[in-house]
């Protein structure tokens, strides 16, 4: 099979008890997984029936830390399921071959997948096989995948139950056969993150008999674990269902307050340092994207020692500490993200901040600011081109779950443009049109609300570039910040001298 629904699929990522996963190119040009269902499961009314109603519910769940399903159909007799694609191994390979997660790593993985359940069980999903091999860890945080997808073989039996998921990670009520609630993914995050922190699983190996013996009586192997993860994960693979915390409740503990799952997946985005793996698959993220071409390591490095601050102080002093008030002038030295990834280097230089971004990569950083006036919004930044060929700019009404921002685009070779993206794609709303540049570009953005649409204005150098109006779904306040991509087979090297932020004009 070289196409499905339109996807052309270009190679095989992987096999497992429901069909095989390609990745493929989208009709639109981009990248996505496609999962191609076991034509005889396909081929079962029953399934047919189950599957409709599963995707439909999957499609709702929210992007926070998950792989959202794109589309999904039944073609020629063959059941497919599209999700998007993310570049990263999954963290049961991970371990096996770096060794285990600490400290603010481990602590950032568990806010993830908690975050990514919070969305699950909000729709009204149940994932039902949570497991190390259904979290990928991409370079902006934990995404998890096939959510609710194991309902759709039937689970009546233990034996399809043992081949759809790994028994190390059931819940006793769904080794026993009971109804699912919940609680049952609350279980499988402990077991995971249990595994991520000790490289053991939780109930050991063997035959799955042996396993399912011990989950019904027997508790989990937490040693190793630090004193504080350790008993957050003991709630949560209680083995009383009624006694384990709700998702909401896992991310109270671990960050403090009562965090939504956009704050808390703006915690993981800050402190994950996690990049991809040797001969990982090409793909884009959502804040880096470009050809896959892998790294020699994954550096758990100690940038995520953000989390552990946040965690040991509460919700409280991150949104107090991380929220300067307007009007905001950047200090890149202490509060800017700096580091080594697959896309390029971020990293401070005198008062600057500089972006050196690989090719066919684009690099956006956010500002450590947050709490958008709902009315709008002005971005300015004093940029200069060092080295190489490509474009740079600011955006706004960023949303790091999703992709989704207003890019204000200056290029090298002299024009500019406002563009709209999502997930991946782009639609351009302004430009390309020529324009004058000068050594240090000024790049000014204006992101206003007017009724029910996005007024986006842009200036460069104090001259009026152009202006544009969102009216189609447009985007609500979010995240601003800057980037830079390059557009030829060398690096770019842009560097930002400013950054500045005030309210919109009205």
């Amino acid at each position: 099979m070289k196409a499905i629904g339109g996807y052309e699929l270009r190679r095989e990522l992987g096999r497992g008890g429901m069909g095989v996963v390609h990745l493929a190119t989208t009709p639109a040009g981009g990248l996505a997984a496609v999962k191609v269902i076991h034509p005889e499961l396909a081929g079962d009314p029953a399934f047919r029936r189950r599957f409709e109603r599963e995707v439909t519910a999957a499609r709702s769940v929210a992007r926070f830390c998950t792989a959202p399903v794109l589309d999904a159909g039944i073609e020629e007799g063959a059941a497919y399921l599209v999700t998007e694609y993310v570049r990263g191994p999954d963290l049961a390979r991970a371990v096996r071959e770096q060794g285990p997660l600490t400290g603010a790593n481990l602590e950032a993985l568990a806010v993830g997948i908690a975050t990514a359940l919070h969305a699950i069980h909000g729709a009204g999903v149940i994932h039902r096989d949570l497991k190390p091999s259904n979290v990928l860890l991409s370079p902006l945080g934990p995404r998890v995948i096939d959510f609710g997808i194991a309902q759709l073989v039937d689970h009546q039996s233990l034996t399809s139950q043992t081949v759809m998921g790994t028994p190390a990670f059931m819940a006793p009520e769904q080794v026993r056969g009971e109804p699912l609630t919940p609680a049952i993914d609350v279980y499988a995050w402990g077991g995971v993150i249990a595994f991520a922190g000790t490289g053991r699983l939780p109930f050991g190996g063997g035959p799955p008999p042996e396993v399912l013996y011990r989950i019904l009586n027997e508790g989990p192997n937490l040693d190793g674990l630090d004193e504080r993860m350790r008993a957050v994960v003991e709630r949560a693979m209680a083995r009383d269902p009624a006694r384990r915390p709700s998702a909401q409740q896992l991310l109270d503990e671990l960050i403090g307050g009562r965090p939504t799952p956009a704050t808390a997946s703006q915690v993981v985005e800050r402190t994950w340092a996690v990049t991809g793996a040797p001969g990982a698959p090409e793909g884009p993220a959502t804040a880096e994207t470009g050809p896959g071409r892998g790294v020699r390591r994954w550096p758990w490095i100690a940038g995520a020692g953000v989390l552990a601050a946040l965690v040991a102080g509460g919700w409280a002093v991150y949104a107090g500490l991380g929220t300067p008030a307007l009007p905001y002038h950047a200090d890149f030295a202490e509060s800017w993200a700096v580091g080594v990834s697959d896309g390029g280097r971020a990293e401070q230089d005198g008062e600057s901040y500089l972006l050196t971004v690989n090719p066919g990569w684009r690099l956006w950083k956010s500002a450590p600011f947050s709490g958008e006036p709902a009315e709008g919004i002005v971005v300015g930044s004093r940029i200069r081109l060092e080295r190489g060929s490509g474009e740079f700019g600011v955006w706004c009404r960023g949303d790091a779950s999703t992709g989704d921002r207003y890019d204000f685009a200056v290029t090298g070779s002299g024009s500019a443009s406002i563009t709209k993206r999502h997930g991946g794609q782009s639609t351009v709303l302004y430009g390309p049109i020529r324009v004058k540049r000068s050594a240090d570009d000024r790049i000014v953005a204006q992101c206003e609300q007017r009724g029910d649409r996005v007024a986006l204005s842009m200036w460069l150098n104090d001259e009026p570039v152009g202006e544009a109006a969102d009216t189609r779904s447009p985007y609500g306040p979010g995240d601003t910040g800057v980037y830079a991509a390059p557009d030829t087979a060398e690096p770019v090297q842009v560097r930002f001298r400013s950054f500045e932020l005030r309210p919109a004009k009205g």
